[in-house]
């Protein structure tokens, strides 16, 4: 008879360290951003390129021009892999193939672009040749490597996030943005907190968040990666146009899409013409 008292005691301390392990506070969002921002304010950099566009709408004559842009981009390996939105450095793949409004038609746009020259500019200010390796055109991301024996990228450091944990997100979750100021404010690396406003679940999951820069890494409060900011695409409704809603793709898709691109090898670029380098 005196083992039932023993066990249902047993049960009772058991119970309460249950308690205390289930009540252990969660680390303040403050202290998970700023071990992140000093071991991987680096891991975000600029990529500036420069585009080659042609367009024609329906009918239209298509017009052509280059564009260069500079956005954001995730360092996620050693040897310089970086993910960016593919629609930054890629126009067409946002408008290529949807029908737009113009002057009460609906028109068919028709688009292509071609990345034909990019650099990373890394934190320190050196200007890396790079070149895309892959395009993951269903979840907009777009990668970039070191050009094939470019000299500046022989010393350069890369710094990137840690993929080997990930962090699924619910509502109200909060979470860390690793980002950089724009040019005029010197390109210096910033960190932000925020939270997670909504989880959408058609066509795919995306989370909310206030923040909207793309190519931007954020995390959850433990500090393990949870997603990328990117642009998800759609029709503006009965008037036609396109619809751009910032949105996170959560870290089990990048990370998927992460390990396709490491398996594209870097093509060296081809030698200008003598004429052209003149």
């Amino acid at each position: 008879m005196r083992s039932l008292p023993l066990a249902f005691a047993a049960l009772l301390v058991l119970g309460s360290f249950s308690s205390v392990a289930a009540a252990e506070p969660a680390p303040k969002i403050e202290v998970t951003a700023r071990r992140l921002f000093q071991a991987h304010a680096d891991s975000v950099i600029t990529v500036r390129a420069t585009v080659a566009l042609t367009m024609s709408a329906g009918d239209s004559p298509s017009q052509s021009r280059d564009q260069t842009v500079e956005e954001f981009g995730t360092v996620v390996t050693a040897d310089g892999l970086v993910v960016v939105a593919a629609s930054a450095i890629d126009p067409a793949t946002a408008a290529d193939g949807r029908t737009v409004n113009m002057r009460g038609n609906q028109v068919k746009l028709s688009v292509t672009s071609e990345v034909k020259e990019a650099r990373f500019i890394m934190p320190d200010g050196t200007e890396i040749p790079a070149v895309v390796v892959y395009k993951d055109r269903d979840l907009n991301l777009a990668y970039l490597r070191p050009e094939a024996g470019a000299e500046e990228a022989k010393d350069a450091k890369f710094v990137p996030i840690v993929l080997a944990a990930t962090q699924k997100l619910g509502i109200l979750d909060e979470v860390v943005v690793l980002s950089r100021l724009d040019k005029a404010m010197g390109r210096t690396a910033s960190v932000e907190c925020d939270y997670v406003r909504a989880v959408l679940e058609k066509p795919r999951a995306y989370y909310s968040i206030h923040i909207s820069t793309t190519g931007l890494p954020i995390f959850g409060n433990a500090g393990h990666f949870a997603g990328l900011i990117t642009t998800r695409f759609g029709s503006a409704g009965d008037n036609g146009g396109i619809s751009m809603s910032p949105v996170v793709l959560p870290a089990s898709e990048v990370v998927k899409s992460i390990e396709q691109a490491k398996a594209k090898p870097v093509v060296a670029p081809v030698a200008k013409p003598a004429e052209a380098q003149k």
